[in-house]
């Protein structure tokens, strides 16, 4: 019988470290500043369960996120920096992070714990990027950066609004902050009578990222009272103050309940938040000495509280910690603190436990890198951390300890210092740039989402993920998809999102508003796995359908809605996309405003009809060519930046192109990222057009062509951004009327300024004529 012992040892002893390991809640407020709470400093904002946590956790006075949203999430959760994990961004495809790395949820899920999520998340709202899809097993949440954000639920408020239950829309009562902490309050509640049903002590992982104080600056009346008027001369931004004061009272509402429920000494409590301050009032008021605020890479877009406190835990509790730190650290520490198994993963950050236990006196020295935002170009922005050090664009050096408000830019004192941060950001970004560059997939026909919704702030391409950009209706970009299942598909094409009921024409007030929201669209276009379908759409159309047959594997899905003079206006903003059970292919116009009448059906329309393909022209006699980039050089034509390479370039990837050279930037400066202007030599307007072909970006003013008379622009052309069913760039021709210009000197400029999706321009064969080319 003595031989068992051990074993039975062994296993009771694993019973009780899996019974007492603790419960783990955190919290994360949206854009509250390190100066945004009295025990900070604030002298005028009371927040006094925020101060009464502060004096019981263990503090870290020199911890960092990103500056902005997404990329602090992303982080905090994979315990990988931003441009590792690919979330860099809050839209245009970069605000997901890649789905191959496990998140904090999927650690704590997979040691058996309960987990839930209740408020923001910002992470991604298609499949597999969503929170349920990431290891929540409950989760109550709004879509995209907040409540009004473009993916959200139509005309959804801080009050009563429409929230996301586990996939379903469902609406509740209240306000928003206040629902956030009552869900997660029910869902504990519902763990300990599980637990207390079946006899076992499972723990809980909640994560509770609050949208407030984010904009919009709504709140009650009672929050925002006592902060209405100025102090010392400076307006208080009342409902930003009000809605951290609503926060602080849910914090002593959560903190009243743990102790009810006698959860409080066994639950690890994390308190942060996602960067620095967003109200230039509140900055105005108290910033704690910092620089700047959110989406600065100056220590007040990033440096921000952290408060830690487990009472039955061995933390040494009731002290600050100088450290440099930062979000990675937190998924590293909280798999030491709860015994989690991290696998093969690898992490940026370093486990802090040894700290919070008071086992460490400091960390080994480090230095950390900020970068966030889009491009993914070396220093676009970022800032190297060293201790106290803070190195900001490779170009201005700062010592926070002795100069707080970053004031005295001291990088000619000290070129032993730059020289050594900006080596260290050199290799990391070396060894990020890589990563960064992987796509991030988005899932469709799978049946674990299955329909899909695809939003426009997932897509690659322009800014487009709030209201503004949505009445505006300008934006253009594709989504990287991945088709799971071979099959016929139905995508449904919007402007508008299903709840609205609005039809693709009307402003966004409703039919009567015939402001620059009022978009004249006739037609829609969709390319996807090599084909190009088009569709008329009828004036009181709600949505086109397109059924097509899609193979298994990967796709770029782009889709356009143009004008009767099949211009391209924007893409679709909202795309419902299904996997069905048929085997046809059909063109449906859908229209709930006229339930009595449906649209015929109709075959797809093959290359759509904005992209029809440019015929090549032999030049009149009369005709006077200005370049067609047939030298290995630009000649007289003077380049600035890297965008143009040495010359022309004989890679050609067009589908039209005069002779055996083109200007191709993303071929000549090695992709997208590079930038830089082309200017011919000074000419005579002699004829009544000038034409040439144009490809590429469609990004207005930073990849065009522009016609400079006096220095400044009075013409300008962009690509369409489009490739036909073999992958070629479509060139199209454009002809200017310069007849008004006729007999003025002027000069052709060829600007490439953008460096995201199709950041890039191609331009050929540019010539003077009395006729434009058709």
């Amino acid at each position: 019988m003595k031989r068992f012992v051990p074993l039975l040892i062994i296993a009771l002893c694993s019973l009780v470290v899996r019974a007492e390991r603790p419960n783990v809640i955190l919290i994360m407020t949206d854009d509250q500043g390190y100066g945004d709470m009295s025990v900070h400093g604030n002298p005028v904002l009371k927040t006094p369960n925020m101060d009464k946590l502060h004096s019981q956790s263990v503090r870290f006075t020199d911890f960092h996120v990103a500056p902005m949203c997404s990329p602090t999430r992303g982080q905090l959760l994979t315990g990988r920096d931003a441009m590792k994990n690919g979330c860099t961004a809050v839209c245009q495809g970069r605000s997901m992070p890649r789905s191959d790395i496990p998140m904090m949820s999927n650690f704590f899920a997979d040691a058996g714990y309960a987990t839930g999520h209740f408020g923001k998340w910002h992470l991604g709202d298609s499949y597999p990027f969503r929170p349920q899809d990431r290891g929540f097993q409950e989760t109550i949440h709004h879509r995209a950066w907040g409540i009004t954000s473009l993916a959200d639920y139509w005309a959804n408020t801080y009050f009563d609004p429409v929230l996301s239950h586990n996939g379903t829309d469902k609406k509740y009562e209240g306000y928003c902050t206040d629902i956030f902490f009552n869900e997660s309050m029910k869902w504990i509640d519902a763990i300990q009578t599980k637990n207390k049903e079946q006899g076992t002590k499972n723990p809980f992982f909640l994560y509770l990222p609050t949208n407030t104080p984010h904009v919009p600056n709504v709140c009650e009346e009672k929050y925002a009272k006592p902060y209405r008027g100025s102090h010392e001369g400076k307006p208080m931004p009342a409902e930003f103050y009000g809605m951290i004061a609503n926060l602080d009272e849910n914090l002593g509402r959560l903190e009243a309940f743990l102790k009810d429920r006698e959860l409080r000494d066994n639950t690890i409590l994390i308190y942060m938040t996602d960067n620095g301050t967003q109200s230039r009032q509140a900055q105005a008021i108290y910033n704690a000495g910092m620089r700047d605020k959110k989406t600065s890479v100056y220590e007040g877009g990033h440096r921000v509280p952290l408060f830690v406190r487990w009472p039955a835990g061995p933390l040494k509790h009731r002290r600050d910690i100088d450290d440099l730190t930062q979000a990675q650290d937190l998924l590293p520490t909280l798999i030491e603190l709860c015994s989690l198994q991290a696998g093969q993963s690898s992490f940026d950050g370093t486990s802090l436990a040894g700290l919070l236990k008071g086992t460490e006196s400091e960390l080994p020295d480090r230095k950390l890198v900020i970068q966030y935002r889009v491009s993914g170009a070396p220093w676009d922005p970022a800032v190297v951390l060293w201790n106290k050090w803070r190195l900001v664009g490779n170009r201005e050096l700062y010592h926070i300890g002795r100069d707080p408000g970053q004031k005295t830019n001291v990088a000619g004192k000290n070129p032993q210092i730059v020289a050594a941060m900006s080596a260290h950001y050199d290799a990391w970004h070396k060894e990020a740039a890589p990563l960064y560059e992987k796509i991030r997939w988005i899932h469709v026909g799978s049946p674990e989402s299955n329909p899909t919704v695809l939003y426009a702030q997932d897509w690659t391409g322009d800014y487009c993920d709030n209201r503004g950009g949505l009445t505006r209706a300008t934006a253009k970009g594709y989504w990287e998809v991945i088709v799971d299942r071979a099959g016929t598909y139905e995508l449904e094409m919007r402007r508008w999102p299903r709840e609205s009921r609005k039809v693709f024409i009307e402003g966004f007030k409703g039919p009567e508003d015939k402001s620059i929201s009022a978009r004249p669209i006739t037609a829609a276009n969709l390319q996807i796995a090599g084909e190009n379908y088009t569709l008329n759409i009828p004036s009181e159309t709600q949505a086109v359908c397109f059924r097509v047959n899609l193979p298994k594997g990967k796709n770029r899905l782009q889709t356009y809605l143009l004008d009767s003079q099949d211009r391209i206006l924007c893409s679709s903003i909202y795309v419902y996309l299904k996997r069905l059970n048929q085997n046809e292919a059909k063109l449906t116009a859908v229209t709930d405003r006229k339930p009595t009448g449906t649209a015929p059906v109709t075959p797809p329309r093959k290359r759509g009809r904005q992209i029809k393909p440019a015929r090549a022209i032999t030049l009149s006699k009369n005709d006077l060519r200005l370049t067609n980039f047939e030298g290995k050089t630009y000649g007289e034509w003077t380049a600035t930046g890297t965008a143009f390479g040495s010359g022309p370039v004989t890679d050609l990837r067009v589908d039209l192109h005069d002779g055996r050279r083109v200007l191709d930037t993303h071929v000549a400066g090695g992709g997208d990222a590079a930038t830089g202007r082309l200017t011919s030599p000074t000419f005579e307007i002699d004829r009544k057009r000038i034409n040439f072909l144009v490809a590429g970006g469609s990004h207005k003013g930073k990849t065009c062509v522009n016609l400079l008379i006096d220095g400044k622009p009075v013409l300008s052309a962009t690509g369409s951004a489009t490739k036909n069913a073999r992958g070629k760039k479509v060139m199209q021709w454009v002809s200017w009327n310069v007849a008004p210009y006729r007999g003025r000197q002027a000069r052709i400029e060829i600007v490439d300024e953008a460096t995201r999706g199709w950041g890039h321009i191609v331009v050929d064969h540019i010539f003077q004529s009395d006729k434009p080319v058709k």
